[in-house]
């Protein structure tokens, strides 16, 4: 089956990056002159464009010449978002998503506990008194948010922090249903406090276990509210 001619234009483009011959920060040609190269018209130009951009190889922006780029771990993740969204609208994918994010979770505080230095514990601590002294709603998905993302900077591996950041937008409406089934801040920052706890003696089963009931636990309270 022959290629389409936007696909031919993105894989010699590809391969120009792949192989170095254009770096990170490097301008593309004008669109005029890849027309010219491969005999193409504007829109295979642009759907070409559009396929390096998804893939992270390029940036673009209004009126800019499209320059080449490094692909991020959170870019990779944000492109699966749409997939996702429609895969967890079926109560067996949102299952499988819930277990997913447990599985993963659960091993980052247990290697939080293993590798952290004192600097990464500071700055678990500071995470977790902004979740306790939330003021509103709001501000209290936010700081959750914020003291998960900084057990799995502790990793420090990306492809660790892009998921967690990926799992915690895919996910975000299992906040707000556990919340109404009557959770309240201090019930989360208790799981949280122990998660912190276990982590900073460098407890590492200590850290899988309390992260492992403190998912069960919102899990537990979002099928009571979506089922009730």
């Amino acid at each position: 089956m022959a290629r389409k001619k936007y696909q031919e234009i993105a894989e010699h483009l590809e391969l120009l990056v792949l192989s170095g011959r254009l770096k990170p920060g490097d301008r593309l040609p004008a669109e005029r002159q890849i027309m010219e190269d491969f005999d193409a018209g504007r829109s295979s130009v642009r759907e070409a464009l559009f396929v390096l951009q998804r893939q992270g190889l390029l940036t673009s922006r209004p009126g800019a010449v499209p320059r080449v780029s490094v692909p991020t771990a959170e870019g990779i993740f944000a492109e699966l978002s749409g997939p996702v969204r429609h895969y967890i609208n079926r109560p067996e994918g949102l299952r499988e998503m819930q277990d997913a994010r447990a599985l993963l979770e659960i091993g980052l505080a247990r290697q939080a506990a293993i590798v952290a230095t004192d600097a990464d514990i500071a700055a678990l601590e500071k995470a977790l008194d902004a979740n306790r002294n939330a003021k509103d709603l709001e501000q209290f998905f936010q700081t959750d948010v914020a003291f998960h993302f900084q057990i799995a900077k502790i990793s420090r591996n990306s492809i660790f922090a892009g998921l967690n950041t990926a799992f915690a937008d895919w996910l975000k409406n299992q906040r707000v249903q556990s919340a109404d089934t009557g959770t309240s801040f201090e019930d989360v920052v208790r799981y949280h406090s122990n998660i912190f706890e276990a982590i900073k003696n460098h407890d590492p089963e200590g850290a899988a276990n309390a992260m492992d009931l403190h998912l069960q636990d919102v899990v537990k309270r979002y099928w009571q509210a979506v089922l009730k």
